[in-house]
């Protein structure tokens, strides 16, 4: 476990920037890194190769250790997780069992803190600060600072990320995401692989380009690796489905930002030979978890987080079963994310077959917002019967949104107009899967669905307060 680094100020600069609004390629929003943070991001890089070996009882035992240390911290400089703490009935963090005492945050209450959220006082060799936003697609935006600390980590979990998938930083990478303004050719991948490696070169795409142009960019590039969201690669398939494959020089596709269903990944593999090489990440607290190649379970970056998936009465998951996910960032002198509720439901998983201590999670299946709600006042994951669509018309694309308890928006992209026998027959479907019979209206799109401005998109949507 790295202990506090000593990244130290530079001269002139404030105790809090400004992030600047130029992004680069990978998509970190921070200032210039110095020649010390470079040797810093080796060492620590060359420390999470052993680390990730570590039985789960000494990774227990560093999180502790780590956790008691930012706990301590934060009971001195913001008041406000002072008062958490003491209402948990506990006075220190100093073991993992205490932490379940203190009571879940959640992004209202984050929001409602403002700038008492934040720690008055944050050590030199911690900054400068960083800002990261949510995008807000929970309705519920949340500001949160970080440290150098923790932009080092989400610099060498993005380099973890490209060793494990086996990438080839020679490869040229193709990147197609909300936080590209603009269309940007550049000679390297940029931050952080650039700081350490040599590579070769990049493309940045905006979410906002229309697909055939992001495909045309794609085929001029040529690009071994692709970082997608997994809306924007299933817009891909429909059109490679209907018309063929040719970006033949693919070998890697990384997702990020929102759930990846199954029917997506068997689609892709299915299509371009490439396994999908998903990653779990959040502006609040980065990079969450790396899908493992051997296994295809999710490891848990517990060098820098406590991941706890907690059920309805806050008691903790067992392998198999499903919950809401805590967060503790271990390494955020700035601001107190102890047992923050990211607002996702993910299953724990098993030991990993590759050997690596690190916790697992078996799957992360969406938010709160992706939840059926049934008039009984029950809740479930909304198995709405996809597999069966292609049996009565060729939707290509489709969402559902509960507008009420009793209905449900059903939106298809299809490449023609369906009939009303198709329209009726789709709606038994969802009725027979949701085991419910909502009153369904049927919205038809040509091409794409339209996407929020963050890019991203939900098959499943509950309005329902």
């Amino acid at each position: 476990m790295l202990p506090y680094a000593g990244l130290r100020q530079e001269p002139g600069s404030s105790n809090l920037s400004t992030v600047p609004q130029k992004s680069d390629i990978e998509g970190l929003l921070w200032p210039p890194v110095s020649v010390d943070e470079n040797a810093m991001l080796a060492a620590l890089l060359a420390q999470l190769e052993a680390t990730q070996w570590h039985t789960p009882a000494a990774l227990a035992e560093n999180q502790a250790r780590q956790l008691n240390a930012v706990a301590e911290h934060h009971k001195r400089h913001t008041p406000s997780f002072a008062g958490r703490l003491k209402a948990s009935g506990v006075s220190t963090l100093n073991n993992l069992e205490r932490l379940r005492h203190v009571e879940p945050l959640s992004r209202r209450d984050a929001q409602a803190l403002g700038d008492r959220f934040f720690a008055a006082q944050v050590p030199n060799r911690h900054l400068p600060l960083g800002t990261a936003k949510t995008s807000g697609s929970t309705g519920e935006p949340v500001t949160v600072r970080k440290t150098a600390i923790n932009r080092l980590f989400w610099s060498a979990y993005t380099i973890r990320d490209h060793l494990w998938n086996d990438r080839s930083f020679a490869n040229r990478m193709s990147s197609i995401r909300a936080n590209v303004s603009k269309y940007v050719d550049a000679k390297d991948w940029g931050a952080p692989v650039r700081n350490l490696f040599s590579t070769g070169e990049a493309q940045g795409i905006p979410i906002t380009t229309d697909i055939r142009e992001q495909l045309r960019l794609l085929r001029k590039f040529r690009p071994e690796l692709l970082i997608i969201y997994p809306n924007n690669l299933a817009a891909f398939a429909t059109i490679w489905e209907k018309e063929g494959f040719d970006l033949t020089s693919l070998r890697h596709v990384k997702t990020i930002g929102e759930t990846v269903h199954a029917e997506l990944r068997e689609r892709i593999k299915k299509i371009t030979g490439c396994s999908i090489e998903d990653n779990y990440s959040s502006q609040e607290a980065g990079t969450i978890a790396i899908q493992c190649k051997a296994s295809g379970l999710y490891h848990i970056m517990s060098e820098a987080l406590i991941v706890e998936v907690v059920d309805e009465q806050g008691e903790r998951c067992r392998e198999g079963e499903i919950g809401r996910v805590l967060v503790s960032d271990l390494q955020n002198l700035a601001t107190p994310l102890i047992r923050y509720d990211i607002g996702d439901y993910a299953e724990v998983g098993p030991p990993c077959s590759c050997g690596r201590g690190l916790p697992t999670l078996k799957r992360i299946l969406g938010r709160e917002r992706n939840l059926v709600r049934l008039p009984n006042g029950s809740r479930n994951w909304p198995l709405v019967g996809f597999h069966s669509f292609d049996t009565v018309a060729p939707v290509r694309q489709y969402q559902l949104i509960q507008t009420s308890l009793e209905e449900i928006e059903f939106r298809i992209v299809t490449d023609q107009e369906i009939t009303r026998d198709q329209e009726q027959g789709l709606i038994k479907i969802v009725q027979q899967a949701l085991n419910y019979p909502f009153r369904i209206t049927m919205v038809q799109f040509r091409e794409r669905m339209p996407v929020g401005a963050n890019g991203k998109f939900e098959e499943f949507v509950c309005r329902v307060p």
